[in-house]
């Protein structure tokens, strides 16, 4: 008799569970394999030491046969929990095998039903290990051998089959071959032997699980195993509607009241669920029900395919387990099925290897002969398929790969109902179909009562999901045949594949030397998975790379100065090359600012027969430059190329290739030396003088008398020392000395300092920041001939989106991308970048981004392989100079940087000969004052402004875009024709040409991009921003001041200019404020809202002046990092720590809603430039309407209510008396203004026509549009002729009169003729009409508002989406004021044109 069922004690309860944790290892010497040959053969060879291949060579040795087990590792601990039915394990035998009993289980449907439906059917954990130790004790005893190598390949002949062997101790086992009769494929799915003659394409049941301790009592019944939970309120918004499509289940075994074991389980998809997304997905529902893991002892992962074909049937290989299909195709459950399938295989095995007499123990004749009888192996083989896989066993995989398919089909409401009918019928039915143990007859049954149980919803759905793979059912299940096909329709239908919901910036990026997922492998379990990239035990923790605030992060300022103070002993100091500039000489021109612009311009200017000097501090270049090469081969300096690359590779989702996106365009990465000096050389041959110092002053004399200009500074240079150790050591002293040089023009080329220039009054720029690393990553998985231009794979997830539109203001991460140029196969430069940031991402966030990104790619980082670190820091627009002044600039301090990208190395060195000429040209023609205004007309000229204006959109645009409205754009950016993209971002595109460009987008765009861009366009602050630019000239003309231009001296004399007091507040300053206000306004660094353009903005106070001194020209002057006033230092950073909560929340896919209400408050309160941009928000269209609304001063109280505004003014309402307002209008519809004369509201259903008028309404509207559009083209002859009027069609017959007619409007012929009207309109209509009458109803359909329904189908522009209640309902009022004025014009138009026949625009010349 078997022993009793072990139960839970309340001594075990409060164990520590130590005894059900399955450690240890196999500790058997295991016999070597003996010789064999054709005459002297292995009657069965088993591959793999699985359950399935262990438990066969156990059966067949117990028969007998001489048996030999082959396997790579014999004695390693299976890694899989196995859960089995209690009753089917006993029937095997095997119950002493059990690690723990239930004796019940449970099925939990819902949310609305937590205490599920209980089955009163015992449920056990296997005993790993003690079944291993089992099975092997055993087949050592029979005389099983094992040989611990793999097997290379089969060769059958008539009477037998030569494996070849490979592996082993040192490769051993190499060349080495085994003979046997017969060869048993147990390698799992794998699948390394066994045969199939069509493509294996099943669906994929994924889980992973934990068995752990938690650190309060988890609160689950210790007599029940939780077999299914399909509740997911506890998923945030992205996972709960992945999970709509994608259902997974909790499936728990407690042990103790602290021990237990969660696996959260995919029941079946093609392809799989990621198991970052099952991660995640479990780590939301253990928060939930307020567990909290204290140590993780072992992680599952289980993969297991489902369905599919099985192996070509009969074959010489037999197969048993996963290799040969035995995996419950709707459930995966396998352990039992397998085990019972051994002893058929195994036994009609030894029947056929005797001639059919059946075999007792070893006293068979096979044990008698020595193994030396020949046998027909082929006629074995085919016996022994039949036995495993008869008719019947055929027809019921056939049912549940049917089964399988149309669960794959289900969603989750769908999925719950059939498992709630499913569990409701007899144990004799489920259970039969759960344990591969019911009749085909039984399978009938099951989908009759199936049937008749589901509810009329269900049964639609189940019949719809059904109906594609129908044929083939019936096909199969009526010829017992084995060609079930899993394509619908028979395969003839184009595919969409199903693919498991990542959630954003969770789970693997994919290298692009790799799959872009496990399922795109041929066969996904071939290898044990062991791992996947994101950390559970760090995710349940709840602190995995938490984004920091601002204030706890290394200041930027440090980052630059780091930047700015590299050494390279590659690059020669100035001093070595150039001639030098001395204290009190004169010049014509003096350049300050010594980077590959300032060298440029040197000398270009010098090369025009003037004289030039240079002062700056003799540093080199320390800036990664990245270029285009056919860019580079224009300007002929190809040869100052480090790298060449024959393409640039994008990525804008997770979806996309992983070997990315080519552009089809080559990139280079410059020589920081080479270019150097290149440069340098230029400046030498053309005599340019130099000197290395500061500009502390500027003053610029009367240019009418001749006076030049005056520069003092500090000149800096390093002596050698004398004597003394410390020589070697320091390498020699740093002197200063002061200096005066005097020149007719100077030329600020100092980057983006700004303390030299004037420059215009107006928004602050946007920052694009990047933190890179040059490391060496042997076998990096990036080609080392293609640059990753963008890779805009999330790094970290998004910050879920409020329910609550009143409290959520559109907290969202700002995109950052990565960007790498391969040195080597060893070593390569990686970088993240944010293009464009209002509030720029901190150094110490991007780094952090970094650093996961790379995590998440399987790459890792050593420190001490580090080669150079790269804190890259541009102003992206912001105001230009103002112009004409009397200081020239070039370079980034002019503006050449590309407000909508930072690429200016280009485009300074490609300008640098034309405003040469210019500066040249106007010096000797006007003197300073002539070269000051044709040098700054070559800068911001007329055509100038607009292109700027134009790219200063575009930034402000980028500015505002979440990551996926950032993939949106780039999608169709990088799909335009190249001289269009490329144009744009090398700054080569004229102002009209920039238009095409815009035009274009528009076109190719899809309507979320188009409404985008629309928005941004009507925007208050950056469309007219845009148009000013464009009118420049006119405005110019006209003595129109455009706002924020400072009224400057312009080109005037006298007045010195003090780096340590710029003229306005130097970038870092601004940089910083902007910084720290932000965090003293809640939000996180890295972080916008939807009023992006208010947070960290605003005067909030000077900035204070470092004082120190030493400042280099890079270093921007003025106020170190956060130094100056912030506003809103007495708000408690309370705030700030919720915010960082939250955001440490979304990284860990927690609910980060208390984030978006603080945010909301701070946002509300956060100064800004009310004038410019204060309706423009995220991208949203709803910001065109409600700035309308909130400009009309209306409030919901003027419009909806007792107190409302009626059809009378009050003052004449206090006349007539309230009885004048009929009662039904209570002032709760839209546009109720008290007025029903005819009293036709309260006769009738009222809401009933509302809905009418409404929809009357807006035909109206759109039928005004429709009539103005055509007069307009025909008036103007764009389409039409004047005097063509709206309802001026015609149907015109070929003269022939045979023939197709063609369909005529305003005179002009429609393309395709009639067919628009009855293949195009009509039936568009009339399903319209019938979806919105209720005739015929969708169920994506029926829970919409019939009057407003939204969503991006019916509101594509967002109008509505984000908008608070109270500004809702005041867009309605507009909408049913608008829709009534249209009714009212449509009327008249209709009768203007039937009376006179005149169209509404006749009246015009």
């Amino acid at each position: 008799s078997e022993p009793a069922p072990p139960t839970a004690s309340a001594a075990e309860a409060e164990s520590d569970g130590s005894q059900y944790t399955q450690q240890g290892e196999h500790t058997f010497d295991l016999p070597e394999l003996t010789a064999s040959s054709r005459e002297n053969r292995f009657d069965l060879i088993v591959v793999g030491c699985g359950p399935a291949g262990l438990s066969a060579a156990d059966r067949a040795s117990s028969k007998g046969l001489r048996v030999a087990l082959v396997d790579p590792r014999p004695l390693a601990v299976w890694r899989n929990n196995y859960g089995v039915w209690v009753d089917e394990f006993e029937a095997l035998g095997l119950s002493d095998c059990f690690n723990k009993v239930w004796p019940k289980a449970k099925v939990i449907i819902d949310d609305e039903n937590p205490d599920g439906i209980g089955l009163d059917r015992p449920y056990a954990q296997v005993n790993r290990i003690a079944l291993k130790d089992k099975l092997l004790g055993r087949c050592l005893d029979q005389g099983v051998v094992f040989a611990s190598c793999a097997v290379e390949s089969v060769t059958h002949e008539k009477g037998g089959s030569i494996l070849a062997l490979k592996g082993g101790v040192e490769g051993a086992a190499n060349g080495q071959s085994v003979h046997s009769k017969m060869v048993l494929d147990a390698t799992g799915h794998a699948r390394k032997l066994v045969e199939f003659e069509r493509d294996f394409t099943p669906g994929y049941q994924a889980a992973f699980g934990i068995m752990c301790e938690t650190e309060e009592p988890h609160g689950f019944p210790l007599d029940t195993m939780l077999f299914m939970d399909w509740r997911d309120q506890h998923l945030d918004d992205q996972k709960k509607e992945a999970n709509n499509d994608h259902p997974t289940f909790l499936y728990a075994m407690p042990f103790t009241s602290r021990k237990i074991f969660f696996e959260e389980t995919s029941l079946v998809e093609r392809p799989g669920l990621e198991f970052d997304d099952l991660k995640v997905k479990l780590q939301q529902r253990l928060e939930s029900l307020g567990i909290k893991v204290k140590r993780v002892d072992e992680e599952e992962y289980c993969l297991i395919p489902m369905g599919g074909v099985l192996p070509t049937l009969p074959q010489r290989v037999l197969g048993v387990g996963g290799t040969a299909g035995m995996v419950h195709p709707s459930t995966g459950f396998m352990v039992s099925k397998t085990l019972l399938s051994v002893r058929l295989l195994v036994d009609s095995l030894a029947h056929e290897l005797q001639g059919g007499e059946a075999i007792d123990g070893a006293t068979g004749a096979a044990a008698a002969s020595g193994g030396a009888a020949e046998v027909d192996a082929d006629a074995i083989a085919e016996k022994v398929w039949r036995s495993i896989w008869p008719d019947d066993e055929l027809r019921m995989r056939t049912f549940m790969c049917f089964g399988a398919e149309t669960l794959m089909e289900l969603d989750i409401k769908g999925t719950r109902q059939f498992f709630e009918t499913f569990f409701q019928m007899g144990e004799d039915i489920w259970g039969g179909f759960l344990s591969w143990r019911i009749q085909p007859t039984g399978l009938v049954k099951l989908g009759a009562v199936l049937f008749f149980k589901f509810s009329n919803y269900m049964r639609f759905n189940f019949v719809w999901s059904a109906l594609p793979f129908m044929a083939s059912f019936i096909k199969n299940f009526a010829t017992a045949d084995n060609s079930f096909n899993s394509g619908k329709w028979g395969g003839m239908e184009l595919q969409k594949v199903k693919g498991g919901e990542k959630l954003p910036g969770q789970g693997p990026i994919p290298r692009p030397d790799a799959p872009s997922s496990l399922y795109n492998l041929e066969n996904p379990t071939a290898e044990p998975i062991t791992s996947s990239p994101l950390d559970f035990t760090e995710l349940v923790g709840g602190d995995i790379n938490t984004p920091r605030i601002a204030s706890t992060l290394r200041p930027d300022r440090e980052w630059i100065e780091f930047q700015q103070r590299k050494v390279f002993q590659d690059q020669s100091p100035i001093v070595d090359i150039l001639e030098p500039l001395n204290s009190g000489d004169t010049l014509d021109a003096l350049v300050v600012g010594a980077g590959p612009a300032g060298l440029a311009i040197a000398a270009e200017m010098a090369q025009r027969g003037i004289s030039v000097g240079l002062i700056a501090p003799d540093t080199p270049f320390v800036n990664n430059y990245g270029v285009w090469l056919d860019e580079f081969k224009e300007l002929g300096l190809e040869h100052c190329l480090l790298h060449r690359y024959d393409d640039a590779l994008v990525w804008f989702n997770d979806a996309d290739p992983p070997g990315g996106i080519p552009l089809g365009r080559g990139y280079g990465q410059v020589c920081r030396r080479r270019l150097r000096e290149e440069l340098l050389g230029r400046c030498k041959r053309a005599g340019v003088k130099y000197a290395p110092g500061l500009v502390d002053t500027l003053v610029h004399g009367d240019a009418d008398k001749g006076e030049l200009s005056v520069v003092t500074g500090t000149l800096s240079y390093e002596e050698e020392k004398d004597s003394g150790e410390d020589a070697a050591a320091a390498g020699g002293v740093t002197r200063s000395a002061a200096f005066e040089v005097s020149a007719k023009i100077v030329v600020c080329s100092t980057g983006h300092n700004r303390d030299m220039l004037q420059y215009e009054e107006g928004r602050a720029p946007g920052w694009q920041t990047a933190y890179g690393i040059e490391v060496k990553m042997p076998g990096h998985p990036f080609p080392p001939d293609k640059a990753v231009f963008m890779d805009f794979r999330q790094s970290d997830p998004e910050v879920p989106e409020n329910e609550d539109p009143e409290n959520d203001l559109g907290v969202w991460r700002v995109p950052s991308f990565l960007y790498v140029l391969p040195v080597d196969k060893d070593t390569v430069f990686i970088e993240e970048t944010c293009l464009v940031a209002r509030v720029q991402v901190p150094f110490d966030e991007l780094k952090r981004r970094l650093y996961r990104r790379l995590s998440r790619m399987g790459l890792s980082v050593e420190k001490e392989n580090i080669v150079e670190e790269e804190a890259s820091w541009i102003p992206l627009g912001g105001t230009p100079p103002v112009s004409p002044q009397r200081t020239l600039a070039y370079g980034a301090a002019a503006g050449l940087v590309h407000p909508a990208s930072g690429y200016s190395i280009v485009n300074s060195l490609r300008r640098a000969p034309k405003f040469a000429e210019a500066v040249v040209s106007g010096l000797e023609a006007n003197g300073s004052v002539g070269a000051a205004e044709q040098g700054w007309d070559v800068l911001w000229g007329d055509e100038q402004r607009r292109q700027v204006g134009f790219y200063q959109f575009g930034m402000e645009l980028l500015m505002s875009l979440r990551i996926e409205q950032m993939r949106n754009f780039f999608t169709t950016f990088f799909s335009l024709p190249v001289p269009l993209y490329a144009g744009f971002l090398s700054n080569d595109l004229s102002s009209a040409k920039l238009v095409q460009f815009a035009l274009t987008c528009f076109m190719l765009g899809n309507w979320e991009l188009r409404a985008l861009l629309l928005t941004h366009l009507a925007s208050a602050g950056a469309g007219v921003r845009l148009g000013e630019a464009y009118a420049y000239p006119i405005l110019k003309a006209a003595g129109v001041r455009q706002r924020g231009v400072r009224r400057g001296d312009g080109v005037g004399q006298g007045k010195a200019t003090h780096r340590k007091k710029p003229p306005q507040e130097p970038s870092f300053s601004s940089f910083a404020r902007d910084l720290f206000s932000a965090e003293a306004q809640g939000m996180m660094p890295g972080f916008q809202a939807r009023d992006w353009w208010a947070v960290g903005s605003g005067d909030q106070g000077a900035s204070k002046d470092d004082g120190d001194g030493n400042d280099r020209e890079g270093d921007e002057g003025g106020s170190g990092g956060g130094d100056g006033g912030v506003a809103g230092e007495a708000q408690s950073l309370d705030v700030v720590g919720t915010v960082v909560g939250a955001a440490a929340g979304a990284v860990a896919g927690s609910d980060v809603g208390t984030m978006s209400l603080n945010m909301a408050r701070v946002a509300r309160s956060a100064p800004g430039d009310q004038g410019s941009m204060a309706y423009w928000s995220n991208g949203n269209a709803a910001m065109v309407v409600t700035s309308a609304v909130r400009r009309t001063g209306l409030t919901a109280v003027d419009l909806y209510g007792q107190e409302r505004k009626k059809f009378l003014p009050a003052a004449l309402m206090s006349i007539a008396g309230p009885q004048v307002v009929p009662p039904h209008l209570t002032g709760e519809m839209p546009g109720d203004v008290g007025w029903d004369p005819l009293q036709m509201g309260a006769q009738r259903d009222i809401m009933k026509m509302r809905e009418r008028e409404i929809i009357h309404g807006r035909w109206a509207m759109l039928a005004t549009v429709g009539v103005l559009v055509p007069e307009v083209c025909a008036k103007l002859s764009i389409f039409g002729s004047p005097g063509q009027h709206w309802w001026n069609t015609a149907v015109v017959w070929p003269a022939s009169g045979v023939g197709v007619p063609d369909l005529t409007y305003l005179g002009e012929t429609i393309p395709w003729g009639l067919a628009w009207l009855p293949i195009i309109h009509l039936p568009l209509f009339f399903v319209a009409e019938f979806l919105r009458t209720g005739y015929y109803k969708l169920e994506a359909f029926e829970d919409l508002d019939r009057m407003y329904p939204g969503g991006k189908l019916f509101d594509p522009l967002g109008i509505g989406r984000d908008v608070g209640e109270e500004d809702l309902n005041i867009l309605k009022t507009i909408e049913i004021q608008h829709s009534r004025l249209a009714m009212v014009a449509t009327f008249g138009i209709m009768v203007e044109a039937v009376m006179w026949g005149a169209g509404p625009l006749d009246f015009l010349p």
